[in-house]
């Protein structure tokens, strides 16, 4: 089958032509854009007392629309309308459910007159354990995105992702769920999937660097505050200084990540309290040198003295928290437990802004393509926020909501903002001002998702390109669909523009032997049954556009493909050829 050449000769020039996302960003400016005034970006930043002003009552209905909108207006920049029903409904499966939707819930959606089912099918998926498992699958990859995993922490990582689905099936706040991660002890073991899961993010840094590491990720992941260049010198710019975050790594000091063994066989790994010692900030003229850091928070306060027996492994010691005397060395008289409580208590305060806006700021991003703080983990007071008002205001209602993660993707999908269309080819401006949805890249397990629940189970082969790959010599790495989301992997928190493709990746879409005997018209196979049951062309083409891009065709495409069809000559190889265009689209990739 010469599928590629012919693709290149025909379909390219017409059919993907008009399925590829126009790349809002990257496009070059329409002719009559230089005689637009340049917007000034409503940009400020935000000190802690500006978000604490904010009220933390309820988003009312409109709220956020409110909000934006009058922003825009001060620009005087138009919103985008509203998108269809099929634009939305891919849209919002997508992102709570990292899958497509599949035409029978698209003719659903579609016959349902009622005037908020918008909302009814938001719930619906927010109800759903697909949302609990993408989501779940989202934040584990937040986290191992940035880890240097071993052979000894790569069996955890799925018990961790077991514990994350669990606490978003549970509707667990976040702040439930940011508490129990740092404050974690005891064994996770490989044989026990369902025990302790929420350990993996203090276990998976070992070694001479793990305090500085867990102290650096856990500011970035549950603050949204990059304090990792401080480690090593002051920024003149910057309002934390070396100290401070010395001072922060040292809530982290006491503890230490241990491999389990058994029978000299690693089966796991251990969270275990240390008596004493304190984390050193090394000398900037003398690295050797090291200065003991007591802990203190990012504010510079310091979290005070326990009082009573030291428990350490779950054993009760001899000495007040903190070592060996009253006070410990230097470390406040705190052992490891108490600080880990301690921080905890600080981080998850509602006293502390950042910690929800950090979580606002990463929800609205991955709803939007686009976020309020730019990289999506870079929040701070000297820090630039689009529409600061806008961001100030949902981060304090997610505060007073208890941290409800669902309320909140609640609010954020019911609004205009979200709901708008792509405008491809508008000034970049438009999306950066949430006039219009900026398209990103699917990840690697919506990807996947999408794919077989387009072409149905996938054979778990190699993805080799040639004759005899179905094995492949990678198959032993965890089969096709690990081998694929390794190749699309990208890190969550990366800048959507900085997300490109890769040669490799296309090649798997385009040649890989599994997805192509997916793709082929015969058997059980989905396009087999298309055809089957189609013996109209036109009504076989509108099910293979639901089945892919979750949308019928325009006008144009359908008469392309019935010219395309028709110049090959046989009905099952043109509709492959079809099929594979789609998948192989831009627009079939991306979230839009």
């Amino acid at each position: 089958m010469h599928r590629f050449a012919r693709f290149l000769q025909i379909v390219c020039t017409s059919l993907l032509a008009l399925l590829v996302v126009a790349r809002v960003s990257a496009d070059p400016p329409a002719k009559d854009s230089a005689k637009k005034p340049v917007v000034q970006l409503p940009v400020g930043t935000l000190d802690a007392k500006d978000w604490l002003k904010a009220s933390t009552k309820p988003l009312a209905k409109g709220e956020i629309d409110q909000l934006i909108n009058a922003e825009l207006a001060k620009v005087n920049v138009k919103a985008a309308g509203r998108t269809t029903d099929e634009q939305f409904i891919r849209r919002v499966y997508l992102d709570l459910t990292g899958r497509l939707p599949t035409p029978s819930d698209i003719a659903a959606f579609g016959q349902d007159g009622s005037s908020d089912k918008r909302l009814k099918l938001i719930n619906k998926l927010l109800d759903s354990n697909e949302y609990a498992r993408h989501w779940g699958q989202y934040w584990r990859t937040v986290v191992t995105s940035r880890a240097e995993l071993n052979f000894q922490s790569l069996p955890l990582v799925p018990h961790f992702e077991r514990w994350l689905v669990e606490q978003f099936k549970a509707n667990k706040g976040w702040d439930s769920i940011t508490r129990d991660i740092l404050t974690s002890s005891g064994k996770m073991l490989n044989a026990e999937p369902d025990k302790n899961g929420q350990a993996f993010f203090l276990i998976s840094r070992r070694g001479e660097d793990a305090v500085t590491e867990i102290a650096a990720e856990a500011s970035r992941i549950f603050l949204g505050i990059q304090i990792q260049c401080a480690q090593c010198h002051d920024h003149p710019s910057d309002v934390w200084k070396r100290q401070n975050f010395h001072e922060f790594a040292a809530f982290f000091a006491r503890y230490r990540s241990i491999p389990v063994r058994e029978e000299m066989k690693f089966i796991g790994a251990e969270i275990r309290a240390v008596p004493f010692g304190e984390h050193g900030m090394p000398d900037k003229d003398d690295p050797k040198k090291r200065t003991s850091m007591s802990p203190r928070f990012l504010d510079g306060k310091s979290p005070g003295k326990a009082t009573g027996p030291v428990i350490i492994n779950g054993q009760k010691g001899g000495f007040p928290k903190g070592g060996f005397g009253k006070g410990g060395f230097g470390g406040g008289g705190l052992g490891d437990e108490a600080r880990r409580k301690a921080l905890a208590d600080y981080v998850v305060s509602k006293d502390d802004p950042w910690f929800a806006a950090a979580f606002v700021n990463r929800a609205w991003g991955e709803f939007m393509g686009q976020s309020f703080y730019m990289p999506i983990d870079d929040l701070g007071p000297q820090k630039d926020a689009m529409m600061p008002v806008v961001v100030a205001r949902i981060s304090a209602a997610f505060r007073g909501n208890g941290y409800d993660i669902k309320q909140l993707f609640r609010d954020i999908m019911s609004s205009d903002a979200y709901q708008r269309q792509i405008r491809p080819g508008e000034s970049g401006d438009e999306h950066l001002l949430f006039a219009t949805r900026n398209p990103v890249r699917m990840d690697s397990n919506a990807l996947w998702q999408s794919l077989t629940s387009t072409l149905g189970p996938i054979s778990q082969g190699g993805f080799g390109f040639g004759k005899g790959a179905a094995g492949g010599p990678f198959a032993r790495f965890g089969g096709l669909e690990q081998q694929f989301k390794r190749e699309f992997a990208f890190d969550p928190s990366s800048r959507p523009e900085e997300i490109e493709g890769s040669i490799s990746q296309a090649l798997i879409l385009m040649n890989n032997l599994q997805i192509q005997a997916k793709v082929k018209a015969s058997g059980s196979n989905m396009l087999g049954k298309v055809l089957a049951t189609y013996s109209q062309n036109d009504e076989a083409i509108r099910e293979v556009y639901l089945r892919t891009l979750s949308r019928r065709p325009t006008d144009r495409e359908l008469t392309r493909c019935r010219e395309f069809i028709e110049n090959i000559g046989d009905r099952n190889e043109a509709f492959e050829d079809i099929l594979w265009a789609l998948i192989n689209s831009t627009e079939y990739q991306m979230r839009r």
